[in-house]
């Protein structure tokens, strides 16, 4: 896009924008913690996808590179990290010091520290998605080793999980071909001093194909992996045994998520209903409060890998039978 004289004019009055390598940096993880494509990052700054696609892969010099840069930095300083980051947060929800959360920590530090692989499942309500995604984005933008997070849809192919994770990693490509993507995203992890974590939820809609693909990118890179998702993702390693034996061969954590302990729920019951501080709760209130958010989980496994069904305690019912307590609380005394 041309850029004309009246804007060439705004943008050389701007601050001076840091060096294109560091500017990359920047771009790519803004990217990565807001969700934002390559395209629409372009259409932000009134730009055309492929300049900006190419600048960031530095596939060759791209004109007025120094007034491209100071309108990305300018952009960046009008939209900071942590303000996409805090909105994250306002908008996803409640999250407790639980064991299911230092458990979703720990794996996460091995995959991003260390390149471990990490296989987490359990039943709905143990804070998969949200403990995952708000780690990513708080690494982030602590600017520590970067972590891509992926969320793979029902029935997705191989193609379409690399274009997430391309776009994670900031990889600008129109190949639509497997392994031309493929390689690309080597190429820009190997280029990194340190190869960033893939953290893919809901991966139990993973086949074995793109599962092999995510094998080959830990192979030849290093990168940690961690795929979290229903108790089915275990089934789907157990079943496919004789299709996935180089990768049962990696994985170096797998544990079911426990769900919320008795002693967490009282703790956790009774500072949200006393206002921040520990309240005194009856007998009736906490058997209220553990039916409320106790489940079934028919779909459970032994250490064996047989069905044993048991239930769990859900996070999401107990902060959901929480907001409703409040709301009849302020209800009353309005």
């Amino acid at each position: 896009m041309t850029v004309t004289n009246s804007e060439r004019l705004r943008i050389s009055v701007m601050q001076a924008a840091p060096d294109a390598e560091t500017l990359r940096a920047e771009v790519r993880r803004y990217l990565s913690i807001t969700g934002m494509s390559i395209p629409q990052f372009a259409d932000e700054l009134g730009r055309g996808q492929s300049t900006i696609g190419i600048w960031l892969t530095k596939s060759y010099r791209v004109k007025n590179d120094d007034l491209l840069r100071r309108k990305i930095w300018d952009f960046l300083q009008r939209h900071q990290i942590d303000s996409a980051a805090e909105l994250h947060r306002s908008q996803s929800g409640h999250l407790y010091e639980t064991q299911n959360w230092r458990i979703i920590r720990t794996y996460m530090m091995a995959a991003c520290e260390r390149g471990e692989v990490c296989l987490l499942y359990g039943p709905p309500g143990t804070q998969k998605t949200f403990a995952l995604s708000r780690l990513v984005a708080d690494r982030n933008r602590e600017r520590r080793n970067d972590a891509i997070y992926v969320y793979a849809s029902q029935g997705m192919r191989s193609i379409a999980l690399l274009k997430r994770i391309a776009q994670g990693l900031g990889v600008f490509s129109q190949v639509r071909a497997v392994e031309a993507l493929s390689a690309a995203i080597v190429r820009e992890l190997l280029r990194r001093q340190k190869a960033p974590a893939i953290i893919v939820d809901e991966a139990q809609h993973l086949g074995v194909e793109p599962l092999e693909i995510l094998r080959e990118l830990h192979d030849r890179t290093g990168c940690g992996l961690v795929l979290a998702g229903s108790h089915r993702l275990f089934e789907n390693f157990l079943r496919g045994r004789q299709h996935l034996e180089q990768w049962l061969s990696r994985i170096d954590h797998k544990d079911p998520l426990p769900g919320l302990l008795a002693g967490e729920i009282r703790e956790i019951a009774s500072r949200e209903m006393g206002n921040g501080h520990p309240a005194e709760l009856s007998s009736e209130q906490l058997k209220a409060i553990f039916d409320a958010c106790a489940v079934d989980d028919v779909f459970s496994r032994g250490e064996d890998g047989r069905t044993a069904p048991r239930k769990y305690f859900s996070v999401r019912r107990l902060v959901k039978f929480l907001d409703q307590v409040k709301a009849r609380t302020e209800g009353v005394q309005a």
